[in-house]
């Protein structure tokens, strides 16, 4: 009976784990279908802003190459993440025959790629964390320029919020803190959710953009009187009030 229950508690501890990893993967494809969702309305966006300058002659034909630049460098940033994917699912064992990763449970072969030796800071969540940072704080500032903000994306244990007063935790530098015993459909979560973050942060570059051609205002094309009777029915003889004020829609 005991050696049973030993197997038992095994066998739920196992399922539990897997249960853990397959939440993991469902958290990383929903990022990820955000993430393309994120890219087809900024390019919604970028298409509005042209027209935007088309419409006022072409003056404003700067603000169309900064969208151009900010979709650019953005495309950049997302290719190298995607690429950094691809790499880490490759070096943990790659795919299954039914699509599934082999190494779904792999830890080691993230922590060597992402991590590196103890502390050599050789592995690539460094140039990442750096790559990240200047994306969010040099990169598109310098395009929009005005009153976009500039953005930390990668931050060490220390400097995050999340982590800042957890004793276990602010110690650690970026590439500890995501990427060291972690699983790689963990390791996979965690990069779609900086992808996440830099598509939030092209958004906000873009509509800024957006709001200085007047891409971002919206415009009626519908406007029509209402009246608004304080009563629906009144006595014969007596006074009709009602409130008459101009309404306003977009067909858009």
């Amino acid at each position: 009976i005991g050696m049973m229950y030993l197997v038992l508690t095994a066998l739920l501890a196992l399922q539990v784990s897997s249960a853990i990893m397959e939440k993991f993967i469902f958290l990383d494809e929903s990022l990820m279908y955000a993430v393309g969702a994120a890219d087809k309305n900024n390019g919604i966006t970028v298409q509005k802003i042209d027209k935007a300058v088309a419409d006022g002659g072409g003056k404003d034909k700067a603000v169309s190459e900064k969208a151009v630049a900010v979709r650019a460098a953005t495309a950049k940033m997302i290719k190298e993440m995607n690429d950094l994917r691809d790499e880490l699912i490759m070096t943990s064992g790659g795919y299954e025959d039914d699509g599934s990763y082999k190494g779904g449970k792999e830890e080691e072969a993230v922590a060597r790629l992402m991590v590196g030796t103890e502390g050599s800071k050789a592995g690539k969540a460094y140039v990442l964390q750096t790559n990240l940072n200047t994306f969010g704080q040099v990169t598109l500032p310098k395009i929009v320029g005005g009153d976009m903000p500039k953005v930390k994306i990668a931050m060490d244990g220390k400097e995050d919020p999340k982590y800042a007063k957890k004793p276990d935790q602010k110690s650690k530098d970026f590439g500890k803190l995501n990427f060291a015993e972690t699983p790689l459909v963990a390791a996979l979560a965690v990069m779609a959710t900086f992808e996440s973050e830099v598509k939030k942060i092209e958004t906000q570059a873009l509509d800024l953009l957006a709001a200085q051609v007047g891409a971002a205002d919206l415009k009626f094309d519908n406007v029509f009187p209402v009246a608004v009777a304080k009563s629906s029915t009144i006595a014969a003889g007596t006074d009709y009030e009602a409130e008459l004020f101009l309404a306003a829609s977009s067909s858009a």
